[in-house]
């Protein structure tokens, strides 16, 4: 039960972490885009945006403590992108193959892509060897049966 409690904990932290990165990505764009143009104010927004994404979620959400900070940095961009590229299909999906209002499909594609985007990270981007690096010291200590 309580890797259940902690899997939903990092859930909320996770979805905490890109409602403020949504906020602040916006922000910026709102004071950037009437210097710069709209399209450099968003990749501004969003490039400052996403290195204090990849910070929280190593330091707060997964407790990763570890781990060379340059294949982390190249597995999270990975998995960002990765989302990125489903969100656009399953927009075009929603929209083109079930006819759902345009309004309405990035809702529809956050529901799949945010659970994507968390399980690639507890599982791939901040892991080591294996196993998530949150894992507790005792998990990590116990001697393995090799018989």
């Amino acid at each position: 039960m309580a890797t259940v409690k902690r899997l939903l904990t990092q859930f909320v932290q996770f979805g905490a972490v890109g409602a403020l990165n949504t906020a602040l990505t916006y922000g910026i764009y709102l004071l950037l885009y009437q210097h710069i143009s709209p399209t450099l104010a968003m990749a501004v927004g969003y490039g400052l945006t996403s290195l204090l994404g990849l910070a929280l979620n190593k330091q707060w959400v997964f407790k990763d403590r570890g781990g060379q900070l340059s294949w982390v940095t190249f597995k999270y961009y990975a998995t960002y992108g990765t989302t990125f590229l489903l969100s656009l299909l399953l927009t075009s999906l929603w929209v083109d193959g079930f006819r759902l209002p345009a309004a309405l499909a990035p809702m529809f594609s956050l529901a799949v892509t945010v659970p994507v985007n968390f399980f690639l990270s507890k599982y791939w981007v901040f892991t080591q060897k294996g196993a998530p690096l949150h894992a507790s010291k005792h998990t990590a200590s116990r001697p393995t049966n090799h018989s």
